[in-house]
């Protein structure tokens, strides 16, 4: 992941974060979903259509935002020939500033970081984040060949984001029906044009999933024997082999069969992120036994080796929400702040005493650092371990280790 787009998911997280929290009187805020493919004059007319029925909305107070809403949202849409390559998101309503009468409205225009392929409409009292959220998780980036005897096709899938890379035909033709010296021949030409497809398609996984992107696994499918043909002979070498986490039967070919693929195997997906991530909490544990100066536990030690570039690799939880603590003793006056995460505040709250007078007359302000220390993290190049929340190993880091955990460079 490059620079640019690593700060575009950073500013994009915080955005989605402060979107999250805000709310509508009444079902008002509206959230749009356009992907890349879906034309821009449909969305235009379901919109048009969404502003006549909201003419029946009996209160006045939210029919007029909701039509005003939609008013700012074809205009601006209308600005578009078409959606941008990624797709693009709307949320717009009028958001309930908690004084009564105070409401302001915003709208909010995002071309996507990946590629969204999901239509969505919706007016609620909330913003739908969701599939955006998803969409830029980071995650494990894992190959997917789909091939049978016409054509094999290429994608990467990294977290929720699809990118189909390539398809391409093999030009064999069907079978012949000629007997005697003709078939023999024609049999032969097949051979011939069989394995330069499979040479083809060999080269191809090399530049996509070795080269141009190093995979953590591959995924194969596709309908009838070919693909198993293609994977029990030599065209794939060795170190792409073995990344190969399941072979899996298809009904189609080609990019259809790309999303059934995905479909199919994220059982498998799931299985190896989870034993993936298994590996890396066990690796901790034996460096914390065998050898515990070369690793860093908790936040403050954590991000101390991180400042001082020690750090080969950092584990957090995917859930953890990193909060700074800033507090003034309302008895003297001392002000500290302490690095905390979100499960241990009400506890530290409870137990912290002024560091000068000893008094417990605190006053507290909490700030919300996640997006900044990853945001460091990222820039500095080391390999960061996201541990599913459905991990229990994950749920230990926080509570054992105090949240995150390093591995120091040799």
């Amino acid at each position: 992941m490059n620079e640019d787009n690593t700060n575009e998911i950073i500013r994009l997280r915080r955005l989605l974060k402060e979107l999250k929290k805000k709310e509508g009187k009444g079902t008002e805020l509206i959230s749009l979903y356009i992907p890349s493919e879906r034309q821009m004059s449909d969305v235009l007319n379901v919109l048009k259509n969404e502003y006549s029925q909201a003419g029946n909305i009996k209160d006045r107070n939210t029919r007029h935002n909701v039509q005003e809403a939609l008013t700012s949202i074809i205009q601006r849409l209308k600005l578009f020939n078409k959606a941008p390559p990624n797709g693009l998101v709307v949320f717009a309503g009028y958001v309930d500033k908690g004084i009564p009468g105070a409401e302001e409205f915003e709208i909010h225009l995002i071309e996507p970081p990946y590629p969204i392929y999901v239509y969505l409409y919706r007016c609620d009292s909330r913003f739908h984040t969701e599939i955006l959220e998803e969409s830029i998780k980071m995650g494990k980036k894992y190959g997917l060949l789909v091939l049978d005897r016409e054509e094999a096709s290429f994608a990467i899938v990294y977290g929720s984001n699809i990118e189909i890379l390539e398809t391409i035909t093999s030009g064999i033709p069907g079978k012949h029906r000629a007997g005697g010296q003709s078939a023999r021949r024609f049999e032969r030409v097949i051979e011939v044009m069989t394995n330069e497809f499979y040479h083809r398609v060999a080269e191809r996984a090399v530049k996509y999933f070795l080269r141009e992107n190093s995979v953590d696994g591959l995924l194969v499918g596709g309908p009838g024997p070919t693909k198993n043909e293609f994977l029990d002979k030599d065209y794939l070498p060795t170190d792409l082999k073995k990344k190969v986490i399941d072979v899996i039967d298809l009904g189609y070919s080609g990019e259809e069969g790309i999303y059934e693929l995905i479909e199919r195997g994220k059982e498998s997906l799931q299985k190896v992120e989870i034993v993936k991530q298994k590996e890396e909490i066990s690796n901790f544990l034996k460096y914390l036994t065998e050898n515990p100066k070369q690793v860093s536990i908790g936040l403050n030690e954590t991000l101390a080796a991180l400042d001082k570039n020690l750090l080969l690799k950092i584990l957090i939880p995917e859930d953890l929400e990193i909060i700074k603590l800033i507090y003034e003793c309302l008895s003297c006056r001392n002000k500290e702040e302490i690095l905390t995460h979100s499960e241990e505040i009400i506890k530290l709250k409870s137990e912290l005493k002024c560091s000068k007078c000893n008094s417990t007359n605190l006053k507290f302000e909490e700030i919300n650092e996640t997006d900044n220390i990853l945001e460091k993290i990222f820039e500095s190049g080391i390999d960061l371990i996201f541990l599913s929340k459905n991990l229990n190993e994950a749920s230990s880091i926080k509570k054992s280790f105090g949240g995150i955990v390093g591995i120091l460079r040799y």
